[in-house]
């Protein structure tokens, strides 16, 4: 009988990354990323969001842009973009064995071409470094059937363990 765990994305990566030697599979991946889109979070507007690939720091995706994800001028909104690249890239991190999803320090996009409401899109995400307390990723997004570069991206996020209350730093 499977066993349900709760808590925040960190406890639950934790815990998950724990089951499988300390690096989340490809299955665990898919049902982390399948949990985050029923949130009541942001990542809700990744319902639709499938993994095609993942493991050893690399994550990939795709997705149909909906109407829910446009712009005022009818093309993927910058902000859906940028989210994307944050969660992939996140998602990609959790199979490298550090064990922690991490928090962004630096998040830079360049927005390439626009992307059409009912276009395929597939996000790449590769871990390109994971430190004991910094780790780096860059982002490909294409469109799937052509392979145009949409954007892309760069994230760096901390994935050292939080300083906890009470603790001080000598000069």
């Amino acid at each position: 009988r499977p066993q349900i765990i709760f808590g925040t994305p960190d406890l639950v990566i934790k815990q998950m990354a724990a089951r499988a030697g300390g690096r989340l599979t490809f299955d665990a991946l898919k049902k982390f990323v399948a949990d985050r889109a029923k949130s009541p979070g942001y990542e809700s507007i990744f319902d639709q969001l499938k993994v095609v690939s993942g493991g050893d720091g690399n994550c990939s995706c795709e997705l149909v842009v909906s109407p829910k994800m446009l712009n005022d001028f009818g093309t993927l909104h910058g902000g859906v973009t940028a989210s994307l690249v944050d969660a992939v890239s996140t998602y990609a991190l959790t199979t490298t064995g550090s064990g922690r999803p991490g928090s962004s320090v630096d998040l830079n996009i360049s927005y390439l071409r626009p992307v059409k409401v009912n276009e395929v899109i597939t996000i790449s995400a590769r871990t390109l470094s994971c430190g004991r307390t910094i780790a780096f990723s860059c982002v490909d997004i294409t469109k799937t059937n052509t392979g145009q570069l949409v954007a892309q991206g760069r994230h760096s996020k901390f994935v050292g363990e939080p300083k906890t209350s009470g603790s001080s730093t000598s000069s």
